[in-house]
């Protein structure tokens, strides 16, 4: 079980997922932030417990500030993680704008969308970023994924 945001996971840790990338936190003083996405049956993570991690698909860069960016390999912005005890993190949408997650002791706030003192039980991700900024809640997570997240 983890909490965030005064919201109660059990099973799994996993807050947000933002096109096929899987945000998924431990609690800490700040909380470790690791993103993975799922590309031929294989995890690929870009971030590993607040460290941007080199991959064949994006770039991803961290400033002395500890903020990771991740882009597309020579492509477009995909997204900003700043982990703190107020981890935000922004996604690029398909317009080109920005729309903000922030993940407090209280709530996780995407868009216009606030969950406070919610309980995701068992298979499920909290909030799901869609490409045009737009926000659904409580997704199902793929059974590789679910592998992934239970192997030891």
């Amino acid at each position: 079980m983890a909490r965030f945001g005064g919201n109660v996971f059990t099973g799994f840790s996993v807050p947000l997922v933002f096109e096929g990338r899987y945000f998924v936190m431990e609690p800490g003083n700040p909380p470790n932030i690791t993103v993975f996405s799922e590309r031929n049956g294989l995890p690929i993570f870009e971030v590993l417990k607040n460290e941007p991690i080199p991959n064949d698909v994006t770039d991803v860069t961290k400033t002395a500030a500890g903020i990771i960016t991740v882009s597309q390999k020579g492509g477009p912005f995909l997204y900003k993680v700043r982990p703190d005890s107020e981890s935000s993190i922004a996604f690029g949408t398909l317009r080109g704008e920005e729309v903000t997650a922030r993940i407090t002791d209280t709530r996780i706030q995407v868009g216009g969308i606030t969950l406070e003192n919610n309980c995701f039980n068992g298979n499920m991700a909290g909030v799901v970023v869609r490409p045009d900024g737009g926000a659904d809640i409580g997704a199902p997570i793929p059974q590789l994924v679910l592998q992934w997240l239970t192997s030891r």
